[in-house]
């Protein structure tokens, strides 16, 4: 029976990933709005959320 070969690849790395949009932890909301209003909603909602988000500068 032959030795197993380690792989040297995969893993994860220090600092990747997605880093925070906000100074303070975040969770998921969902509620139920009528369909003529979901358009307006999202504008809303995204807007303001825009106004809260960290500028990350990429060097």
């Amino acid at each position: 029976m032959a030795k197993s070969k380690k792989e040297n690849r995969g893993g994860t790395r220090q600092g990747s990933g997605a880093k925070p949009k906000y100074n303070e932890p975040t969770t998921t909301v969902a509620f139920r709005c009528p369909l003529s209003k979901v358009d307006k909603l999202k504008t809303i909602v995204k807007s303001s959320l825009s106004k809260w988000a960290i500028k990350n500068n990429k060097k």
